[in-house]
This record gives structure tokens, C-alpha cells and sequence, in this order.
């Protein structure tokens, strides 16, 4: 019975999913963070030339640089946008904002809120899979002959009562029927 109560009582009280605000910034400062973010983290050329088409037609331009913006449109503009494009797109924005994002927290002012307390954006992280070098395949290797070696000791250095036991135990269940 308590069980059920305490139940529904969380389903009831847990709050529900958070929806992002709908409204777009309409600071351009903010939209040309977001184009480097989008770009950090391997979106499609389409969303970043949207967001950085925001950044140049926001009203409050405030703290950007807006003819390095501009060339970082065109470039994103230009057919056959790579990953290399996108790191000078990303580099562009950063310099159009003075190298420093506008959610950076102030020095010796800890985060709070929607702040993120770093002024970082890292690529998205992709390792390697697989055996993709020369020290993966030998510590494949060692990895296959520490397995083998350790159960090739465990059967020839079982202590020999062991033997005898299991010797016996089956002598014993074949009498049986």
C-alpha cells in the first residue's frame, strides 16, 4: 500500500521535461556562440549558415565584429564545406567575438544558472576504434597471451587432489544409474 502511494505521489511531483525557450536570441553575440558550438560539435554546413545568417541580421550587435562574421558566411556559403572549412569558420567567429565568448563567466565570479563556467568550446570527441596502430596490436597481443598463459598455469599447476576429487566424484555419479 505504500508502495503504490509513494508511486504515484513521485510520479506526480517529479517535474516535468524542460523545454528550451523557442524565442532565438536576438543578441548577435550569443547567436555567433551558438554558430561555433553547432560547429564544435559536427553539425551540417545548412544549421551553421542559419545561425551565423542570425548573428548578422540580429538587432543588438554588440561586442562582434560583424565583417568577420560576413567572411565567415561566405566561406561557409562555398561549395564543399569540410571539416577544415569548418575549424576557419569557427576560428572567424571566435576572433569576430574578440576571442572571448559572451557566456564566459567573469574572473573570480563562480558560475551560476545557465552559465557554463568555461569559456572553452571543444570539437566533439571521436576516438579511434579498433586496432588502429602498431601499440594497439601489441597490447592486443599481450592482452591474448596473459589469458593463455594464465590458463595454461591454472591447469598445470592445479594441486593434485583436485584431480583425484574430480576423479572420483564422476566414478561415483557413473555407479549410480
Amino acid at each position: 500500500m505504500f508502495v503504490s502511494v509513494a508511486v504515484v505521489a513521485a510520479t506526480l511531483l517529479i517535474p516535468g521535461v524542460a523545454w528550451a525557450s523557442e524565442e532565438e536570441s536576438d543578441e548577435s553575440a550569443m547567436l555567433t556562440e551558438q554558430a561555433i558550438a553547432l560547429i564544435a560539435n559536427g553539425a551540417d554546413e545548412d544549421q551553421v549558415a542559419e545561425r551565423v545568417e542570425d548573428a548578422l541580421m540580429a538587432p543588438d550587435k554588440e561586442g562582434v565584429q560583424l565583417s568577420k562574421v560576413r567572411a565567415a558566411q561566405e566561406l561557409v556559403e562555398q561549395p564543399g564545406y569540410s571539416a577544415a572549412v569548418g575549424r576557419q569558420v569557427k576560428v572567424l567567429l571566435l576572433d569576430s567575438l574578440g576571442g572571448k565568448l559572451p557566456s564566459a563567466p567573469e574572473a573570480g565570479r563562480p558560475a551560476t544558472g545557465e552559465e557554463t563556467g568555461t569559456s572553452v568550446v571543444l570539437d566533439e570527441f571521436r576516438p579511434e576504434r579498433g586496432v588502429s596502430d602498431g601499440g594497439d596490436a601489441v597490447l592486443l597481443g599481450l592482452g591474448a597471451a596473459a589469458i593463455g598463459g594464465g590458463l595454461w598455469l591454472s591447469h598445470r599447476l592445479r594441486p593434485p587432489h583436485t584431480l583425484r576429487e574430480l576423479e572420483h566424484r564422476d566414478r561415483g555419479h557413473r555407479e549410480t544409474p
